[in-house]
């Protein structure tokens, strides 16, 4: 099937629909992939479409119909709901595509993408059906045994691109950089080849194909609101300044994206200012108010940034939370080098820029951990981080903190160091803190690390992985800390150093829990 030739293949890019538990903030995908696909593309000249599942079609689906309702899923988990169009819909709509191209970053949603695959093959088993991301690649076998016949390795421009020409002129199937697939029962991958190191080689993601206004009316931008932003309902988009980041934290999958299949992507590359300028103009075209940076490591080039917040401060966006920032990037060094000192001349140009709300991942309070899960990124003795908060309080930003728990060999003692950093920097100012269960996703080294040494089983069930955050158990064996008494203190920290309504109303409930039923001692 993926050597015939198809004289003008059509194309639709799909988000797959969407799965939540009841405590999670549903928002759509609306990751920028599938735009840098579609608008690659469309600029080689293939006719091609954009559809977002979770949503509907603007004009012919209502949201009622698709984002709002919920189907429950028991054969996964009593709890978990799905969310988007029905199947009849979505076979509808893929009726007069060749081959429908599924973004697969998320090891949550991967059902989701199964279940795209089994609607589309039961009716048009003839359909080609290819996916991206990091989870399809760490996955490719599990995609292909449900239904999948390609899946892209590495960054999917100009592999999809080829792939196309492949079908419309019969080229080697071979020749197509950084793609999977079985030929005569065997998985085959071919090289994905050095990476693009100028982005704006790349065109301009496609925006305008997006549902927007939906996206805008259901109002959950990337990056949050509380706390920082009074705008019901801003009209919001992401943007990719850069790609890559110079760490290789185990638990990320950059961890594994440089050698191996993906190539070289995880190299830090930029976009040209220039570039950014124009995107920039084009967000403003089209009414966004509101831009999520989604960089993995926005500051790590502290002359580059100046220069892009120069650029931004030109225009009247607000700017949502950093996606790629890191504790060390705020500092800089003193004249002696023994500390590092609050970088005030960046964080006064964040302000400046727009800047309003800003996570700050400290990851653990363990020097050890940090080291050796977080690629030493930063230390604990030469930042001094309450101050950071106190000078970033005093500026005006809304601050959070994330921290990590349940890495395989924490012990009581380095968990306690992380719930104790955790308090100091509430009461250093900061407005807001999260505990988030350490989860081996695929496509990172720490998966192949804890498969390999048997401290988890292979993931045979994508649904069990890093779901709820308050409800999600830790996937390690034979941890140094009991799994309940990690679990439960989690929960019990979250609630304790929060102290808005819902974290309250969590910690009354823990506490009947546990008069209850006590937690055997550790």
């Amino acid at each position: 099937m993926l050597d015939r030739r198809i004289q003008e293949p059509k194309i639709l890019c799909l988000y797959a629909t969407l799965q939540y538990y009841p405590d999670e903030v549903c928002r759509p995908d609306s990751s920028l992939g599938l735009t840098y696909i579609h608008s690659a593309l469309k600029h080689a000249g293939f006719e091609v479409d954009l559809l977002d599942t979770s949503i509907g079609r603007p004009g012919k689906d209502d949201l009622k119909d698709t984002f709002y309702r919920r189907t429950p899923l028991p054969d996964i988990d009593p709890d978990i709901f799905r969310i988007g169009m029905t199947a009849e819909r979505i076979l509808e709509e893929a009726a007069p595509f060749d081959v429908i191209a599924i973004s697969s970053i998320f090891t949550q949603q991967t059902s989701r993408c199964i279940e795209i695959a089994e609607i589309v093959k039961s009716v048009y088993p003839e359909k080609i059906l290819v996916a991206g991301g990091v989870n399809a690649r760490s996955l490719k076998d599990y995609f292909f045994d449900r239904g999948f016949d390609v899946i892209f390795l590495s960054e999917g421009e100009k592999a999809m691109v080829g792939f196309a020409e492949h079908l419309r002129s019969g080229t080697r199937l071979e020749s197509v950089p950084g793609i999977s697939f079985r030929r005569d029962g065997r998985t085959v991958a071919t090289p994905a080849g050095p990476p693009v190191n100028d982005l704006d080689e790349y065109p301009m993601p496609s925006w305008s194909a997006l549902p927007n206004e939906q996206y805008w009316e259901i109002s959950e931008p990337w990056g949050g609101r509380d706390g920082w932003l009074d705008d019901d309902k801003p009209r919001f988009a992401s943007i990719l300044t850069s790609r890559g980041c110079p760490y290789r934290c185990t638990y990320c999958h950059v961890s594994k994206e440089i050698g191996g299949e993906a190539g070289d992507i995880g190299k830090l590359r930029f976009h040209s200012v220039e570039r950014v300028e124009q995107e920039l103009d084009t967000l403003k075209g089209l009414g966004v108010e509101l831009v999520y940076i989604n960089d993995d490591s926005l500051l790590a080039w502290k002359h580059r940034v100046h220069k892009v917040l120069d650029l931004l401060q030109r225009y009247d966006f607000l700017l949502a939370d950093i996606n790629g920032v890191n504790i060390r990037h705020l500092f800089k060094r003193t004249a002696s080098g023994d500390r590092l000192e609050v970088d005030v001349e960046l964080l006064e140009h964040l302000y400046a820029a727009g800047f309003r709300r800003i996570g700050l991942p400290f990851e653990s309070g363990s020097q050890r951990l940090l080291d050796k899960y977080s690629t030493a990124k930063w230390r604990i003795d030469k930042c001094d981080v309450f101050e950071l908060i106190r000078i970033m309080s005093d500026m005006g930003f809304t601050t959070n903190a994330n921290f990590m728990v349940g890495y395989p060999d924490e012990t009581l003692e380095e968990l306690s160091q992380t719930y104790m950093l955790a308090r100091r920097a509430m009461d250093a100012g900061l407005d807001g803190c999260g505990f988030f269960m350490v989860q081996p996703f695929p496509g990172t080294v720490l998966y192949d690390e804890s498969v390999a040494s048997g401290q988890m089983e292979r993931l045979t069930r994508p649904d069990d992985m890093g779901w709820s955050k308050s409800q999600s158990p830790s996937p390690f064996r034979n941890l140094q800390i009991d799994p309940q008494v990690l679990h439960y203190s989690r929960n019990l920290a979250f609630a304790m150093l929060n102290r808005d309504v819902r974290s309250r109303a969590w910690l009354e409930k823990t506490a009947e829990t546990a008069v209850r039923e006590p937690l055997p001692l550790a």
